[in-house]
């Protein structure tokens, strides 16, 4: 084990109930408290060391608090939007029949358009829009620089997007 693990399973195992109690006050979870509190010393982890143990204490209860506030701003962000939503908004009826078949004709459009790209092109596209990774991951991934992994994605982007258009404008005129 490399020493800044044993520092930080050491930290862990002398301050994560009193950070946990810490975070608990304030966002009145207890799980919640214990999943912030693990997620700090996950951040801490791959941070890296900030030099002494005093200095490493500091940072993990700076980043619990810190958290702990993140928590409760989202939280509260999240309460308010949803306070000014109607009741309409919340659970829509059912889409039509033509507006349910319009929407599985343009997926299948778009299904047929990713298909259209070359292999590299729409693995990187899907890593990015359907699975999340970031552009540096996804260079990291392939050897590229962020650059070509941009050019990548825009090629995808005008593609799916010409395509997606081609297929609505012929639906528009099917039905003049």
């Amino acid at each position: 084990m490399t020493l800044w693990k044993s520092t930080i399973a050491r930290l862990f195992t002398s301050h994560r109930a009193h950070l946990e109690t810490l975070v608990r006050r304030r966002v009145r979870d207890r799980e919640v408290a214990s999943e912030i509190v693990q997620d700090v010393f996950a951040r801490v982890l791959a941070a890296g060391t900030n030099g002494s143990d005093e200095d490493n204490k500091r940072v993990l209860y700076a980043a619990a608090r810190n958290a702990a506030i993140d928590h409760n701003l989202t939280a509260s962000r999240r309460h308010h939007m949803l306070a000014e939503l109607l009741p309409e908004q919340l659970s829509p009826g059912q889409p039509s029949e033509d507006a349910a078949l319009q929407a599985r004709e343009a997926i299948a459009a778009l299904d047929r358009a990713l298909a259209q790209l070359p292999a590299r092109t729409r693995e990187i596209f899907v890593r990015r829009r359907v699975n999340g990774e970031s552009n540096a991951e996804i260079g990291q991934r392939f050897g590229i620089s962020v650059s070509a992994v941009e050019k990548h994605l825009l090629r995808a982007m005008q593609h799916c997007r010409a395509a997606v258009a081609d297929h609505l404008n012929l639906a528009s005129k099917d039905f003049r």
